[in-house]
């Protein structure tokens, strides 16, 4: 499995913050679900927002074309602390990780907690 960055990600992030995300991702236990999307980093924003950077997985033998997802942010106790439906275009190859994240509006989030280590990511 190997890391492949989306075209914008791969034309603004710098080579060290590459390098961090490969690093990062060589460091997760992997995962031998179909798909997965296993949490770099969850954090509230000012505005009550959540952003939640993460490892999005294929690990299928085929192109993984996501266009639409329901993202939850769950919380150690199984709570869903946020929800929303995000639009995307993303393409992850067979066997391959691509780090993304997805920002939460406020309107979208149902708790005040701050996220811990114990939180985890669902993609539908």
């Amino acid at each position: 499995m190997h890391i492949v960055f989306e075209k914008t990600w791969e034309a603004t992030l710098s080579d060290q913050q590459k390098q961090a995300f490969i690093y990062q991702y060589e460091t997760k236990r992997t995962v031998h679900e179909e798909f997965t999307a296993t949490p770099i980093l969850i954090k509230r924003k000012r505005n009550g927002g959540i952003v939640a950077t993460v490892f999005l997985q294929n690990n299928r033998d085929e192109l993984l074309s996501i266009r639409e997802a329901t993202v939850c942010v769950v919380n150690e106790r199984g709570e869903t602390a946020a929800e929303e439906t995000f639009s995307l275009s993303l393409d992850i190859p067979p066997f391959a990780a691509t780090p993304w994240s997805f920002v939460f509006l406020p309107t979208c989030v149902d708790s005040t907690e701050e996220p811990t280590d114990g939180w985890k990511v669902t993609v539908k």
